[in-house]
């Protein structure tokens, strides 16, 4: 009897435990889908907003041609402008990156470097010079060629309903026959965007962001994958985190790196590490946070220690943010005395417990900024002239900082106040040219 009694304990136990999992598998199953489509949508949405910003661009590029002198063609060359930078940061959320599509984004970079110089910078208002007006003419036409190009991919999208998250797939599979109608269309226009790309003069240089040459030297002896992943869980402190995949970064990442996955905590981090050094260049292990314990400045001290325990020196707190019960802190290089914006650092603490939830240091680690002149050419007196007169000026400083060019220049930070207001203007140290404005917010 009591045999019996047991058994029927233990069967129930293992029914209850039978549930138990399949639940939960519903569940994981469910998340993953809701994941899933959630990413799908947002490919989708990105790729259709390229499509538009393209359009757009080529009808703005088209009309410019008709105007006389750069007085009338200025605000056709500011939308423009507008219209290149949308499209890059359209292009930036699809998963291109593991493939080549290189020409296309430089070619969106030039056709923003031209309208800003011809349209927003230039304050005469001469005719276009014979050279100016062919340049036009050459981003109008390859910009027709892109467009058509986009539109055929877009067709084949909305007629045969294809998922960009296949896309992603194949292209992080590199034993996978890359046979996919989506990357097929994308690399022929990647290979059709090099007439204006290769006929770029010195005199009208390339984007330097996008060429590796100008990235910074990855310093350190090159590492195995297993080597990565040691490294990696030596840094986030998870010596006994379930390694789940490593793979090698795909050919359009920026330096040779390891992919990897690994699981903690009952919970998934994901990471990049540096093939070259072995440097974690970024990783995730986030989770719900549903509760504030800490102030911000609280977690600014937990991020500093952190700085502080992986080596990293002359690291300034610039900016403290807080999303969802999660803090999010920007440091930057303090280089003599300089702020050096481009080599940031990104953090992310839970405002529950203190832990780190995201670490990023791409662009500390790749952002060449050796090369930028730390000498100002103009005295702060000078510099101060070109500001308005309505403004008070309460802190000045020296700070290296990207323009809208992507290039890195020194200038003059000032923070100023008109009213309740307060304002970071940002003047290059060279000329006195205004490179940024912004108006701070609490």
């Amino acid at each position: 009897m009591r045999r019996r009694y047991w058994i029927i304990i233990l069967s129930a136990a293992c029914v209850m435990l039978i549930i138990g999992l399949a639940v939960w598998g519903f569940q994981e199953r469910q998340m993953k889908k809701n994941v899933m489509i959630h990413a799908e949508n947002h490919y989708q949405q990105a790729f259709h907003e390229l499509n538009y910003y393209v359009d757009s661009l080529e009808e703005s590029l088209g009309t410019a041609l008709a105007m006389q002198t750069r007085d009338t063609m200025r605000p056709q060359l500011v939308e423009t402008w507008r219209l290149s930078a949308l499209a890059h940061a359209a292009a930036n959320e699809l998963p291109l990156t593991l493939m080549p599509f290189n020409r296309t984004n430089e070619f969106l970079s030039h056709v923003g470097e031209f309208t800003y110089n011809t349209g927003v910078k230039s304050t005469n208002d001469r005719k276009l010079s014979d050279k100016e007006y062919k340049n036009l003419q050459q981003l109008y036409s390859e910009s027709r060629t892109i467009r058509d190009g986009l539109r055929d991919v877009q067709a084949k999208v909305m007629k045969e309903h294809l998922r960009w998250m296949d896309v992603e797939y194949v292209l992080q599979d590199k034993n996978q026959n890359q046979d996919n109608q989506v990357i097929d269309g994308m690399k022929r226009i990647d290979n059709q965007a090099t007439e204006y790309t290769n006929s770029f003069s010195p005199e009208n240089p390339k984007n330097v962001v996008l060429q590796k040459k100008n990235l910074n030297p990855i310093k350190g002896t090159e590492v195995s994958g297993s080597q990565a992943v040691s490294h990696l869980k030596k840094w986030t402190g998870l010596s006994n985190a379930q390694v789940v995949k490593v793979a090698k970064a795909g050919k359009g990442s920026n330096v040779p790196a390891y992919e990897i996955s690994m699981k903690a905590k009952k919970r998934s981090l994901s990471a990049t590490v540096t093939k070259k050094g072995g440097h974690v260049i970024w990783y995730l292990f986030e989770r719900p946070v549903r509760k504030e314990t800490l102030s911000l400045y609280e977690a600014s001290q937990r991020s500093g220690n952190y700085l502080n325990q992986h080596a990293f020196k002359n690291m300034e707190l610039t900016k403290r943010n807080k999303y969802n019960h999660v803090a999010v802190l920007t440091y930057v290089l303090r280089k003599n005395n300089i702020r050096v914006y481009p080599a940031s650092i990104r953090i992310k603490v839970a405002l529950d417990n203190g832990e780190i939830l995201a670490f990023d240091q791409t662009d500390y680690l790749f952002n060449k900024c050796d090369n930028v002149p730390l000498k100002p050419g103009l005295s702060e007196a000078e510099a101060r002239k070109q500001l308005n007169q309505n403004l008070k000026v309460q802190e000045t400083d020296l700070a290296v900082f990207q323009n809208a060019m992507l290039k890195n220049v020194l200038c003059y930070e000032f923070f100023a106040t008109r009213g309740n207001d307060t304002y970071r203007v940002l003047l290059n140290a060279a000329n006195g040219n205004q490179e940024k404005v912004e108006l701070l917010k609490e």
